[in-house]
């Protein structure tokens, strides 16, 4: 039996694939004149450009970094990048790179919980240099418990009255020393009780490298805890 070798991801494919994965909402399309690639931006999340709307300033972006493309508005007001083939790749790496092993950051971050049994958790990008962690438990951050037990912390819920706001708060307190001394100053921590509507949640504020020091901490830590018993 044989299978159909996949084509080649051409040049426009690839800087499609990078601005989606990178959440940059944008089209890219063909160009004759000269040959290259159009990049029409569609949105302003994530773009280096203070007013994504302007081609003026989109230029000037263009223009800063030595790339020899230029920019203009089409018949919707939106902003249109004119690239020359050879510049693609250094437009690509420019727009998403930050972007993207941000992404990456994130799926490992994620990844890392689940193997742990951490799954009532979500990891989000926001902004390129940093992650939010919001851990959501209706059972008394339990969840949050068993994220620094993990790390070594086996007392951290002692002596706290975790359905009370107070407990929560020294909760979080705890728990951000046990951060900061995983992977250093910056950790941001805090414990949002819930209300008949939403769960008790903990956000946590990671800077990217910090995420991925903290994925391979508890990576690290699941063989052992595969090897004791379940804390509540």
């Amino acid at each position: 039996m044989t299978t159909a070798a996949s084509e080649p991801v051409t040049p426009q494919g690839q800087l499609q694939q990078s601005l989606d994965r990178a959440g940059i909402t944008a089209r890219v399309e063909p160009a004759d004149d000269p040959p290259g690639l159009l990049v029409v931006l569609l949105g302003g999340t994530r773009l280096p450009f203070t007013h994504f709307a302007s081609a003026d300033e989109a230029t000037a972006w263009l223009k800063n970094a030595g790339i020899g493309a230029s920019a203009d508005t089409d018949e919707d007001d939106n902003v249109v990048l004119h690239l020359p083939r050879d510049t693609v790749n250094a437009v690509r790496e420019l727009l998403t790179s930050a972007y993207l092993h941000a992404e990456d950051a994130a799926d490992a971050m994620q990844h890392a919980l689940h193997q742990a049994g951490i799954t009532l958790a979500t990891v989000t990008v926001a902004d390129q240099d940093a992650l939010v962690i919001e851990i959501a438990d209706s059972d008394n951050l339990a969840t949050g418990v068993n994220l620094g037990v993990l790390l070594g912390a086996d007392t951290i819920a002692q002596g706290l009255q975790l359905h009370r706001p107070k407990g929560m708060r020294k909760l979080a307190s705890r728990l951000h020393l046990v951060l900061t001394g995983s992977v250093g100053g910056g950790v941001d921590m805090r414990a949002e009780p819930g209300c008949e509507h939403r769960d008790d949640r903990l956000v946590i504020g990671l800077r990217v490298d910090q995420a991925l020091a903290l994925a391979d901490r508890i990576s690290d830590a699941l063989p052992s805890l595969r090897r004791t018993p379940a804390h509540a």
